[in-house]
């Protein structure tokens, strides 16, 4: 159950999330940094279908994890334990089987040469294993977020995160395999398991960690059924922005599959960055009263943020991926990749915050579940009709039109719940439209100074995220202020 926060905690709330996703995004890219450095391209394509196969298997909870959300937000704290039980117990029993088909997949990479495959296979079994112990954290994490516990989760992270790259480097510098960022990703799932368990059991004490089955059927079916929009929508979300990995296994090169899997981290970690937000306006997503000024304040800060952050890498970052993954930064794909993924990240971030608000506050998942499907058919769609011929263009391509398709449709369901007219999406939408002609115009005009050095490039980039950024914040606060305004002098005329 969600209860009011004071203007200072929730600043708490919102750097402790920023904290979060910090430490998230700086172990992942210090591990690809250290796989192509010191085990080369060919490494790094196969660490990114080892890391994405550890991803799918969050798929086992089927769904359960968003309604461990929606049970969170209502005041019944019985029905929230045991929705969690229920979701241990369904990953308890689910992963292990998708990790066996997941192990023999792995072991088909026709491109790979034969150490390498090997290397593959040794590596595989830790990433399975954190994938599984990953999927178990996933309720918790979901039951610490509803609570409002960012800074217990803030903590865990940063630890798991300390902890990978500590044994990573560690096992590396004694053996050159990916068996060590195996390893490393394995033992910080542990500990952030154990530490969102420890929290959990801090925030309510009768929270229990055993799987169990509810004696209340009925509690079961509208579980599983309301999982199941959920469970759709995962699985849309992993075909689309996952399946780009293997889609391109088929068709090109491992050290191909590294570099397109460069920018793709990149351009990631750019819109995780930006829907750290959704993180931090969820429980105010979810009520009524506070929903569509949170609304537009998300899509006002995600869009800006997004969209002014793959601008500014798009048109001034190469020297910092240059001292990221050395020479592999000036490598086609990775140019051609960062533009493409960076329209449909634009477009993934004006839409965020309104799938959000979907999600927790809909009839039904399903009101998400069904764009996102569409979305990520088409996404899919377009990259393996178009791989043989296009490559990489057909691949990011096809996540253009996924997500444009996406952002569409959820737009058209919220207007509906919201009683919204189309120039109300309109004028919701215009800070992060103001955000991208300021950062397209300061990006171009940067860029020879951000090609002098990676400090220089990273303090460029930072610049113009920071000026598409405080236009789209001046915007959002204008139009908040001018309703006060009318208002305002509609008194004084009347009087």
């Amino acid at each position: 159950m969600t209860h009011a926060r004071s203007p200072l905690r929730m600043m708490v709330d919102l750097l402790s999330t920023c904290a979060r996703h910090v430490t998230q995004i700086a172990a992942g890219l210090v591990t690809v940094a250290l796989v192509v450095r010191m085990l080369g391209p060919e490494s790094l394509g196969a660490w990114t279908v080892l890391g994405t196969t550890g991803f799918l298997l969050g798929l086992s909870d089927l769904g359960l994890g968003v309604v461990v959300q929606r049970t969170a937000a209502r005041p019944d704290d019985d029905a929230t334990r045991r929705i969690l039980r229920l979701t241990v117990l369904v990953v308890t029993v689910v992963c292990p089987c998708l990790g066996v088909g997941a192990y023999a997949f792995l072991l088909q990479l026709p491109s790979a040469t034969e150490a390498l495959r090997a290397d593959i296979a040794r590596a595989a079994l830790p990433v399975l294993a954190a994938g599984w112990v990953g999927s178990l954290a996933s309720p918790f994490r979901s039951f610490l977020l509803m609570r409002g516990a960012f800074t217990a989760l803030a903590w865990a992270r940063a630890l798991s995160a300390a902890i990978q790259v500590g044994l990573t480097v560690a096992l590396l510098s004694s053996s050159r395999s990916l068996f060590a960022p195996a390893m490393g990703v394995l033992v910080s799932a542990a500990a952030e398991l154990l530490l969102l368990a420890v929290a959990s059991r801090r925030v309510d004490p009768r929270v229990d960690f055993r799987p169990g089955w509810p004696a209340d059927r009925a509690q079961v079916r509208d579980a599983f059924r309301e999982g199941a929009g959920a469970l759709a929508m995962n699985i849309g979300v992993a075909a689309a922005v996952r399946a780009d990995v293997f889609i391109l296994t088929t068709s090109a090169s491992l050290s191909m599959v590294g570099a397109y899997q460069v920018a793709s981290r990149a351009v990631e970690q750019i819109l995780a960055g930006g829907k750290l937000m959704s993180g931090w306006l969820l429980h105010r997503l979810g009520n009524p009263e506070h929903r569509a000024e949170a609304l537009r304040l998300g899509t006002a800060v995600m869009g800006a943020l997004v969209s002014s952050g793959v601008i500014a890498l798009a048109f001034d970052g190469t020297a910092l991926l240059e001292a990221w993954v050395g020479g592999l930064a000036h490598e086609r794909v990775i140019v051609l990749a960062v533009g493409l993924l960076g329209v449909a990240a634009i477009i993934a971030a004006t839409e965020e915050a309104a799938s959000v608000t979907l999600t927790v506050s809909g009839a039904t998942p399903w009101d998400v579940a069904n764009p996102v499907m569409l979305g990520h058919a088409l996404n899919v769609a377009v990259s393996v009709l178009g791989v043989g011929y296009a490559g990489v263009w057909a691949v990011a391509g096809g996540t253009v039109c996924g997500n444009a398709l996406i952002a569409v449709m959820v737009w058209r369901k919220l207007g509906a719940l919201l009683q919204w007219p189309f120039r109300e999406v309109l004028r919701t939408l215009a800070p992060a439209g103001a955000a991208v002609l300021v950062s397209l115009a300061a990006g171009w005009s940067l860029a020879p100074l951000a090609a002098r050095g990676p400090l220089m490039s990273a303090l460029i980039c930072s610049l113009v995220t920071l000026l598409g950024t405080s236009m789209a914040l001046l915007l959002w606060w204008r139009g908040r202020a001018s309703p006060a305004l009318s208002a305002a002098s509609a008194r004084g005329y009347g009087a």
